[in-house]
């Protein structure tokens, strides 16, 4: 949309009145490769089939997914499987889906999707075209698709309904599954029908006989931009923007008394200060609206943004990269309200790691791929068992006797698409830029401006933090590969070919940066010291007040009664002579710590991650040290910090590095 129409609409909006139209027709929808390719300069994501995982951690994790999780998630889809079969006018019986659980249909189809560009599998292809031929039938003439609406007869886009029904949410993630499918398939029905779906809910708000109005629940608004990425239809960013833009201005009949701010409806977005209300919700409109900075440049929707990315990450997220504490409205607290018992949804943690890989598209820093580290290793994977076949709703950093149960609501298939996209967040490329977020084994094929390049990563991360790659482009040139300086990480040597770098050639923006004219088979050795940190909170965080947790790379521990005679909340020797020990036959494989308490006594810590996943057991992860005395000195733009640097070393950032941030 040109720089006069998009503030014409704006102002439009702002003095109560409708959005332009776009003056061009859609046009064919084309060949998709991904909802993020195709634009020349920008730092896109890779492409999920261009990622193969290898190696002992996401090898066998994605493994796991692709042969245990997605068989055992289609036992739950019964319901949504007859209600469409319902809406497409066939007779069956039994039970109907409701108003949000039909999106479940949509993120198993996105997970397998994922699967599909992962390891094709003509059998489950097939299985979804099916499906996709139900929902063709089932969906209106107009192209509204929710069929718990159609099935029960009710208005489209119910003006007194909208706040309490899930249209819009449900139709986002039936989006963002038909994108993922034509890009790893080839196959265009789905997309077609999503487009058709897309264009109904564009003339419904935006047609001449359009009325302003928003699902309550927020997701469309990302969907519909990813939408517009691959159809090139700019109709698509202008809906997203105009259910941006109603938020907070009385557009929407209240549906109850539960507060407008958990709609994220309390207030216009530019007078949005912090990320209030229910947690996924909020997180997802995060997302959406940094989706419209990336899509239309506009500042104010940057700026809001960057607001929401530093209301969460600097005040509002747990060690484990969890958000969401209280249990009433499932939403967020107050500043440094992070209760240990909180609630803690695994979707607000999936939310989480979309929000911080579009804020590094963005904004290009890496302070956003500490973000999705600290989210994907501590919070995401603690929400699904090791076995893939069990979820926790709720993700606290004290409990006890919580088992996992397949607690089939919106978590398990949001934590399987997720983690089935490991290779998307990992890596990106724009230009002659490539840049390494996470450190993952595999091989990835980067589009590069001079032709692909492939990089070969060998490593045992998170386990040990030395990182391999080899260099691999069509043919000789230059280009700058940037490679992510973890914030946990203190000490680390690169060398290339052999030959030591010094000094490391370190961004204010936290990458390492190495530009050069790249050969075939070039070697990059990157080699990141991990010891055992002892990590304190902010003093603001009461529940943390004198108390430490364990890190290991991007890895946080915690304390399982089962590994120390039935307690959790052991206390710390001030002297604990902590020691790493492989237990390959322990949870799948794992690195536990190890050391003593107050009393000389030995005690093991695991993985956040690995918890919850053998008996009933009482759980810590903060826990108190016998003579530590907490400081509230040199904490200005930090959540969390290692306990023990020194004064130097905690010194406020200087004003580049803030501006970095």
């Amino acid at each position: 949309m040109g720089r006069f129409k998009m503030l014409t609409a704006l102002l439009l909006i702002l003095t109560g009145g409708g959005v332009l139209h776009s003056a061009v027709g859609a046009p064919a929808v084309p060949e998709s490769t991904g909802r993020w390719e195709g634009r020349e300069g920008r730092i896109l994501p890779v492409a999920v089939r261009n990622v193969q995982l290898e190696g002992a951690f996401w090898g066998q994790k994605i493994q796991v997914y692709l042969e245990r999780t997605i068989p055992h998630s289609w036992q739950y889809m019964g319901h949504n499987l007859r209600s469409l079969r319902k809406a497409a006018g066939e007779k069956t019986d039994g039970p109907f889906n409701g108003t949000w659980d039909e999106a479940n249909l949509y993120k198993l189809l996105e997970t397998i999707a994922h699967s599909l560009g992962i390891r094709p599998d003509p059998a489950l292809e097939q299985k979804v075209d099916e499906i996709v031929d139900l929902i063709g039938r089932a969906q209106r003439p107009s192209g509204y698709s929710h069929v718990y609406i159609i099935n029960e007869g009710k208005p489209e886009w119910d003006p007194a309904f909208l706040d309490g029904s899930h249209d819009g949410y449900v139709l986002g993630h039936m989006i963002e599954a038909a994108i993922e499918y034509h890009a790893n398939t080839g196959k265009r029905a789905f997309l077609d029908l999503a487009c058709k779906a897309a264009d109904e809910a564009y003339d419904h708000f935006l047609g001449p006989k359009g009325a302003p109005g928003f699902c309550g629940h927020a997701e469309l608004e990302m969907a519909l931009v990813e939408l517009s990425r691959v159809t090139g239809r700019n109709r698509y960013v202008e809906l997203a923007q105009a259910f941006v833009e109603w938020r907070g201005r009385g557009m929407v009949r209240p549906f109850g008394a539960t507060p407008r701010s958990y709609f994220q409806d309390s207030v216009p977005l530019r007078q949005q200060r912090n990320l209030d209300g229910h947690a996924v919700r909020s997180t997802f409109f995060a997302t959406g609206v940094a989706d419209l900075a990336l899509a239309t440049g506009d500042p104010d929707y940057r700026l809001a943004a960057n607001r929401f990315w530093d209301s969460v990450t600097l005040r509002r997220m747990t060690i484990t990269g969890s958000t969401g504490p209280r249990h009433e409205h499932e939403a967020f607290g107050e500043d440094y309200e992070l209760p240990n018992n909180g609630y803690y949804e695994s979707c607000a943690a999936c939310g989480l790691m979309d929000f911080a890989q579009r804020m590094f598209l963005l904004e290009g820093g890496s302070d956003a791929g500490d973000v999705m580290e600290r989210v994907l290793y501590n919070a995401v994977l603690h929400g699904i068992s090791l076995d893939g076949t069990h979820s926790y709703y709720q993700n606290p950093l004290s409990d006890t006797n919580r088992a996992r149960y397949n607690s089939w609501v919106c978590c398990p298939p949001n934590l399987s698409r997720t983690l089935l996209q490991v290779g998307r967040y990992a890596c990106a490329s724009g230009g002659r830029d490539a840049y390494l977020n996470l450190f993952v084994a595999g091989t990835v094929k980067l589009p590069m401006k001079e032709g692909p390049v492939v990089l070969e990563i060998r490593t045992d991360y998170p386990w040990d933090g030395k990182v391999r790659i080899v260099v691999k482009p069509r043919k000789a040139s230059r280009f700058a590969i940037h490679l992510r300086w973890p914030s946990w990480c203190e000490v680390a040597t690169l060398a290339i070919q052999g030959t030591p770098i010094h000094p490391l050639p370190r961004t204010h923006r936290g990458y390492l940066r190495l530009e050069r004219e790249w050969r075939d088979n070039e070697v990059i050795e990157f080699a990141m010291e991990m010891p055992v940190q002892l990590i304190e909170a902010h003093p603001m965080i009461r529940d943390c007040a004198g108390k430490v947790a364990l890190q290991r790379g991007p890895l946080i521990y915690g304390f399982e009664g089962l590994d120390n005679d039935g307690k959790a909340a052991v206390e710390l020797s001030d002297r604990p002579q902590f020691k790493v020990e492989s237990r390959p036959e322990l949870l799948g494989g794992i690195r536990v710590i190890t050391g003593n308490d107050a009393e000389g006594r030995p005690i093991v810590a695991i993985p956040f991650y690995a918890m919850a996943n053998r008996t009933n057991s009482v759980q810590e992860v903060w826990i108190s040290q016998r003579g530590r005395t907490p400081s509230d000195a040199w904490w200005e733009g930090r959540l969390y910090r290692n306990a023990n640097e020194t004064k130097q070393a905690a010194v406020a950032p200087s004003p580049t590095e803030k501006d970095a941030r």
